[in-house]
This record gives structure tokens, sequence and C-alpha cells, in this order.
């Protein structure tokens, strides 16, 4: 599992996983307005949107199928002294919890890791545990990206790409979204917004309310 690998083998985490990325901060007030309570972090990676939302009161569950990212995670939260967190090992198509059980599910930068079928699996995961008028953020790679094309191609516009942080190499695979794409694929929900993100225009971000 190459995530796995990843965090296992990080002997300090990085500046850029310790700060969360500017759209989930500019989310908050929407949460408020929607009076969100508790939020699935959907790939939560060593655990930085959990203690961000956690320290804004929100009652939060990180998934992520690394286990040696999940151990990040809970000693950063403990450090914190943060009691309204917890973390569960499992994967984005098949997240274990109930039906309409969350207020909110974040994801930033994990849907796009898959081939299509998969993602598709994973939208419809998000949209069971979602509440009746549940939000749902996240962030999808765009057609537009300078990696589009790279690496080994194993659909249309699915690639297996080199992937470099820390100077830690592996291959992972990049699906590239069209916005026409993105929006057919949040069709089940009752509002969707789909825009490039201010910060990263080779990134979609996409808000949807069940």
């Amino acid at each position: 599992m190459a995530w796995e690998r990843y965090y296992s083998t990080l002997r300090r985490l990085p500046r850029r996983l310790k700060k969360p990325v500017p759209f989930v901060v500019e989310m908050l007030p929407t949460f408020r307005r929607y009076k969100i309570k508790s939020v699935l972090d959907l790939g939560c990676g060593a655990g930085r949107h959990c203690a961000f939302l956690a320290k804004h009161g929100f009652d939060v569950v990180g998934i992520d199928v690394s286990e040696s990212a999940l151990k990040m995670a809970s000693k950063w939260v403990q450090k914190a002294m943060l009691k309204n967190v917890a973390f569960v090992r499992g994967t984005m198509t098949n997240i274990p919890f109930t039906d309409s059980h969350f207020d909110a599910v974040i994801s930033v930068s994990v849907v796009h890791h898959a081939v299509k079928k998969d993602i598709a699996k994973t939208i419809a995961e998000v949209y069971r545990v979602l509440k009746k008028n549940g939000l749902f953020l996240t962030n999808l790679a765009s057609e537009k990206d300078p990696r589009y094309g790279e690496g080994e191609k194993v659909e249309d516009n699915t690639f297996r790409i080199l992937e470099a942080f820390e100077e830690k190499r592996f291959e992972e695979l990049h699906h590239f979204f069209t916005k026409r794409e993105v929006s057919q694929l949040f069709g089940p929900f009752a509002k969707a917004r789909v825009e490039l993100l201010k910060d990263r225009p080779n990134y979609w971000k996409a808000t949807a309310i069940k």
C-alpha cells in the first residue's frame, strides 16, 4: 500500500501536513450556518483537518487506510488534549458507519486517487453516511493539471503517476476530472457547486448538499 509505505517511513511530519488547506478553513462559517456538529474526514492522513475542526468545537471522525498515518494522527490529538476526535481504519469505498450518520464529510486530495468505478462508489458511500441536508466538501484533480497524461494510462483520464514527497517516491492513481464529470458525479445530491480552487487552479473544489 503506497500511502502506508509513505507514512511508515516519515520520521517527522512535514510542514505542509501541519496546516489545514485554505478551502477547509474558509468553510467554517458555512459549517456554522448549517449547524454542523459531526464531521467525517475521509482519508484523514496524519490528522491535520481533524485537529483543526476539533479545536473549533466539531465532533470529528478520521478514516484512513494507513495505520501509520492514524498513529500519527492519534498522537497529535492526544498531545493537543482533544477529546472530540476518533480514528478508524477503513477505505473510502466502504465507510464503516451506518446510514445518515454525519452532518458533514470532508475529503482533501483523496477521492481522485482511484479508478472511475471506485470514485463513483466512494461518492455513493459519502451520500449514504450523510444526514439529510448534510454537506460534502472535497477537491478533485482537474484535466487541466500539468500532470495529466504522465505515467501509465489505466483508463480514460486516469493515470498511474509517480508521486514525490519528502524525497519519497511511489506510484499512485490519479483521475483527472472535467467540470461536467464532477457535476454528473454529484447528481444524486440536492445541490452541488463546482469551481476551481483559487490557490490551486489545477483542482476543482466541489461542495454538495444532500
